[in-house]
């Protein structure tokens, strides 16, 4: 929740401290039922936990109250000054006239681990936060606020077995004989890495049945299926026989499917930094199961040469290479994007880096391209 101040020279203002926190003989207060909670997943249908606050002041004539109920782990402010994309915190309004919020312990449980990626078996300081919002106001007035935290037990709801079955991982479309997709995050992310073959495949909940399956749609999306028997348009699709990577995250409803040549990039050279020509110590690339084709590292790169070597410690290993050694990387459009494999390191080409500094390197094994931008 964001609060824009806009500035004002109005010197008639009826109330010369409107900027001022709210300071009320009787302040609204935010109540729990409980300060210390243990989930159990035998009373998964039973009220874990109740809020309950007081109405807020009045604020005069005419104005409204709308009230935010506001949830997330102690010490992250709310999410205040949180990146874009990484802040935890729940917020919901609350409907008129209702001064009480509960959460079951399946409920309170499932935020604990999808919304806060908290594991079960473990305690988690949450802080709670009532906002009353003034509305319909001549001037604008500060919200009220109550806040207050407690400790809750989580518990692990048992794991979600998945499977894989069709033409394209396990040898045909029988149910029975799926290929399991490793959980990564309890009943949220599972990413599975190796061998496909051309053709399509399913993503089944149950060994020996078609049905709940989780079925692709545009935009890397999924859909839960229960009822729509298999067609050409809601199989995942392999385009390309070997190695790949496919990620899956039923809470956020994504996938992500690659091409994933190698296990590992890693750079050497006198161009990066602390590494030199030790190919013993040569630095990793990252590797996102999410970007599943691409490896990337952002830091800084010295003026001089390099190369990436797919095994550590072995200077006649594979190598990935430019096409003519000596070739310049500048970040410019001019750049000579393509690469090639060297399956025994030679002939020994390298890339050349001019000016040091803050560069993002890209590689993409799977389309044979490098890319290096100037941070």
């Amino acid at each position: 929740m964001s609060l824009v101040l806009v500035s004002c020279t109005d010197n008639g203002l009826e109330n010369a401290d409107w900027l001022k926190e709210p300071n009320f003989p009787n302040p609204m207060t935010l109540t729990l039922s409980s300060k210390e909670v243990v989930l159990t997943k035998e009373k998964e249908s039973e009220n874990a936990i109740t809020f309950t606050w007081t109405k807020g002041n009045d604020r005069g004539e005419g104005t409204t109250l709308t009230y935010f109920f506001r949830m997330d782990i102690v010490g992250n402010n709310f999410g205040e000054g949180a990146a874009p994309g990484t802040s935890t915190t729940i917020t919901e309004e609350i409907p008129e006239g209702v001064f009480t919020k509960s959460y079951t312990n399946a409920q309170l449980n499932s935020l604990l681990l999808k919304n806060f990626k908290r594991p079960g078996g473990v305690i988690t300081n949450l802080e709670v936060q009532i906002i009353a919002q003034v509305n319909n106001s001549k001037q604008y007035q500060l919200p009220e606020v109550s806040i207050s935290s407690f400790a809750v037990t989580s518990y692990s709801p048992g794991p979600l077995p998945l499977f894989m079955v069709g033409d394209a991982i396990s040898g045909g479309w029988d149910y029975n004989a799926g290929k399991s997709l490793p959980e990564k995050t309890e009943r949220t992310i599972y990413n599975f890495i190796g061998d496909f073959s051309v053709g399509s495949f399913k993503v089944i909940e149950k060994a020996g049945s078609e049905f709940p399956s989780y079925d692709p749609i545009a935009g890397n999306k999924i859909v839960y299926n229960e009822t729509n028997p298999k067609t050409d348009d809601n199989v995942f699709k392999v385009a390309e026989s070997g190695r790949h990577s496919f990620y899956l995250d039923i809470d956020q409803k994504i996938y992500a499917f690659g091409y994933v040549p190698y296990e590992n990039v890693y750079m050497v050279g006198n161009a990066i930094t602390g590494i030199g020509w030790d190919i013993g110590r040569a630095k990793p690339m990252v590797w996102d199961p999410k970007n599943p084709e691409v490896f990337t590292y952002r830091g800084q790169f010295d003026a001089g040469e390099f190369k990436l070597p797919l095994e550590l410690g072995n200077w006649n290993g594979k190598n990935l290479m430019p096409p003519s050694n000596g070739t310049v990387i500048k970040g410019q459009a001019s750049d000579n994007t393509t690469m090639q494999l060297m399956p025994n390191g030679n002939p020994d080409n390298k890339w050349i880096i001019e000016t040091a500094g803050q560069y993002e390197l890209t590689v993409n094994p799977a389309k044979m391209t490098i890319v290096i931008k100037k941070l």
